[in-house]
């Protein structure tokens, strides 16, 4: 893409309104610029080392970032990128990613995922990252999100302001051509790199950029502001949907779910357009229009007393009870085969699923301290049967943890304590149930186990009445 106008220079005047605009007077700002090595974030680094030295109460901390995919060209890439750090006098990272699941959309999405992670994982509680998205970025984003069949939100381009891990991702250049940046790039004598990726006509981007757009801007010059007004406009349509959906979360949620019923009957382009600004607000991604057709169909027109699962690529849907709950998938128990029970003061670290702690308790509901010895600790085997109370028959544990309201995703990870083949106890996150010829007495003294830091969806729909006998 190229601007038919005269191509002026950018300095820091310019992306401190640009900042002000977007982040207001909450000064001073922490920032990290996204340095590619090319042109247009070299110019982003060197007007904001511009403001940060004219403008110390604007502008706190400012430091640089460079994502190295590994991929071709990505030495001089990274060179020029602490080059042009060194030059602005910026303290300067590389982080290194392995660009990887690639899936139908290619490489250009698995190296977008893999950068977007490293941010995430570099910026820290409060910081902003910039980046050099410009005009003509902004109209490629609108027409190669259209050709894919994309929704509203999908041709609102790329939002000036978003959310971004600990901290923001901010483009201040939306509105700059492509053309500015470059003049501005030779006129300071910029050290910058041309990733030869660009070149490569196999990446959808690159053939719009070389075979269509001078196409389009020789007919409409003025095509990049258009398209790029066009996506501004649509944004704006999507935030009103986004508001009307979040108004109507408050008659629909309740708590982490969405209740099935209220979520049913309403029209269906608002129940998916809810659905979707849920899913969103959960941080999970969203699923494709035919994903929604299958949660519709399966799910919310399942029988009641039904456990439907839908999962795609980064989330999973369930319902329970009537509930509707989304969440990232979670690993099962990080056991290759059962693991000694530690003494107490000891843990089982469970991964992201939390941890086992032990201790000891003189009374209370505990395992009896003086034959907790030769303890293991591990997933279910399999037709394990418990007595809870005196006067309970020994059940299925499959049995109990239905009926006692535990969703299956819970019931999947449950951590059960054996000694030999009996069972001794089975851990759940808030409550665990001991055999009851392995309880302590009252006033004798016992061994604790007990859950802590459970990945927050083993703790959703979890009904477990603690004293009431299973019998």
């Amino acid at each position: 893409m190229s601007s038919t106008a005269p191509a002026s220079l950018l300095d820091s005047k310019i992306l401190a309104i640009a900042l002000e605009r977007l982040l207001g007077r909450e000064a001073p700002w922490r920032l990290v610029v996204a340095l590619s090595g090319g042109a247009d974030s070299a110019v982003l680094l060197a007007i904001a080392a511009e403001l940060a030295a004219g403008s110390p109460g604007a502008v706190g901390s400012l430091r640089a970032l460079h994502v190295d995919h590994g991929l071709a060209g990505a030495r001089p890439l990274a060179a020029a990128a602490a080059a042009a750090a060194l030059r602005a006098g910026v303290p300067f990272e590389t982080r290194h990613v392995a660009v990887v699941d690639l899936d139908d959309q290619g490489l250009e999405a698995a190296a977008r995922r893999a950068r977007r992670g490293a941010f995430v994982a570099a910026l820290g509680a409060g910081e902003v990252l910039l980046t050099a998205h410009h005009l003509e970025d902004q109209a490629e984003t609108l027409l190669l999100q259209l050709l894919r069949g994309a929704g509203l939100r999908g041709l609102a381009a790329m939002p000036a302001l978003v959310a971004l891990g600990a901290g923001r991702m901010a483009r201040p250049l939306l509105g700059v051509p492509r053309a500015t940046l470059r003049a501005t790039a030779v006129a300071r004598q910029l050290p910058w790199h041309e990733d030869p990726m660009n070149a490569d006509p196999a990446f959808d981007r690159n053939y719009l950029r070389q075979a269509v757009w001078p196409a389009i801007a020789a007919r409409w010059p003025a095509a990049a502001t258009t398209v790029a007004r066009a996506a501004g406009h649509i944004a704006s349509g999507q935030a009103l949907l986004d508001s009307a959906s979040q108004a109507r979360l408050v008659d629909i949620a309740e708590g982490p779910a969405l209740r099935v019923g209220a979520l049913a009957a309403l029209p269906v382009a608002e129940r998916r357009e809810l659905l979707r600004h849920w899913l969103r607000e959960r941080g999970l991604p969203p699923p494709s229009t035919q994903r929604i057709e299958t949660i519709e169909r399966d799910v919310l027109d399942a029988a009641p007393g039904s456990h439907p699962r839908i999962a795609w690529a980064g989330a999973e849907l369930r319902r329970e009870r009537d509930r509707l709950y989304a969440f990232a998938p979670m690993p099962l128990l990080p056991f290759a085969a059962p693991v000694a029970l530690p003494p107490p003061g000891g843990s089982i670290e469970l991964g992201p699923l939390g941890r086992i702690a032990v201790s000891a308790a003189a009374s209370g509901e505990a395992i009896v301290a003086g034959i907790a010895t030769g303890l293991t600790v591990g997933p279910r085997r399999g037709g394990e049967r418990l007595k809870r109370h005196a006067g309970a028959a020994r059940r299925p544990v499959k049995d109990l943890l239905r009926e006692a309201g535990v969703p299956p995703w819970t019931r999947a990870r449950a951590v059960f304590v054996h000694e030999g083949a009996e069972l001794v106890a089975v851990v759940l996150p808030g409550v665990t149930w001991i055999a009851e010829e392995w309880r302590a007495r009252e006033g004798e003294p016992g061994i604790v186990l007990a859950w802590q830091g459970a990945a927050e969806p083993l703790t959703w729909a979890l009904v477990v009445e603690r004293e009431a006998p299973f019998g």
